[in-house]
């Protein structure tokens, strides 16, 4: 079986027979990919840590005929930070079930793999999980070919900052005014500070959110219009959301 080399970060992992662990790896160099990790689960097992979520690591692997086949890995970084606070995990979670579920397999995509990997360092530093995650989701989309327009209203091209009242329409994909006609169905409020939190985070690079400061009201409606932004494109809401919603109840 040929064999190569990738970094890669662990998206997913379930056990499989008594010892196995079928991971979901996201590959800088081959997209998403899946492997089998034998043995991973027998005590002192050198592939045990490597395949735990969100591991960080330069996996080799014998390509196989349905999933690939771990056979050495050196773990460049575990995020510890993360998996001992529970907000982190949920929102690191969501992230890697965002890229697994609205990328295809062997589809590479070296910028989103570098965004990927920066904003899990991200949050691995003491920095409010929820802002690193509406940085990844704008940013995200923006590397699918979904970015949102936030400077003018797509119906008549009105300047957001000569709007009085601004909605973002998940479907249209951007603002729209009350000004020109009807509002859309699913039209939803949002201020101009979100809006230009907005602006600003779908181009900040990680010194520069780690210095943004965004009052918890408006992350809330960011992430509230994401969310629904998200889920119109993916077709389905993210499982792991509903534990971070459950978290913000709590």
């Amino acid at each position: 079986m040929p064999v190569y080399t990738t970094s890669a970060i662990v998206l997913r992992r379930m056990n499989f027979g008594e010892t196995d662990r079928i991971v979901t790896l996201y590959s800088r160099e081959y997209g998403k990919l899946g492997a089998i990790a034998k043995g991973a689960r027998k005590g002192l097992s050198r592939f045990a840590a490597a395949t735990e979520l969100l591991a960080y690591g330069r996996y080799q692997l014998a390509t196989g005929r349905t999933l690939d086949v771990l056979s050495q890995v050196e773990i460049k970084e575990s995020f510890p930070s993360i998996h001992t606070n529970l907000s982190k995990v949920a929102h690191a979670t969501y992230l890697a079930e965002l890229v697994d579920k609205m990328l295809e397999e062997r589809d590479p995509n070296p910028n989103i793999f570098d965004l990927l990997l920066s904003t899990l360092y991200l949050m691995e530093r003491p920095n409010d999980p929820e802002k690193i995650t509406l940085m990844f989701e704008l940013q995200f989309m923006k590397a699918l070919g979904y970015e949102p327009i936030l400077d003018r209203c797509l119906r008549c091209g009105a300047s957001q900052s000569n709007s009085t009242e601004l909605f973002f329409s998940p479907s249209l994909g951007g603002l729209v005014c009350r000004v020109c006609g009807p509002l859309p169905e699913d039209a939803i409020p949002i201020t101009g500070p979100a809006v230009r939190a907005m602006q600003e985070l779908i181009s900040a690079d990680a010194r520069a959110v780690e210095q943004m400061e965004i009052p918890p009201a408006t992350i809330s409606q960011i992430s509230h219009v994401m969310r629904w932004y998200i889920r119109y494109r993916a077709d389905r809401d993210m499982k792991s959301r509903e534990f971070l919603d459950s978290l913000k109840l709590g």
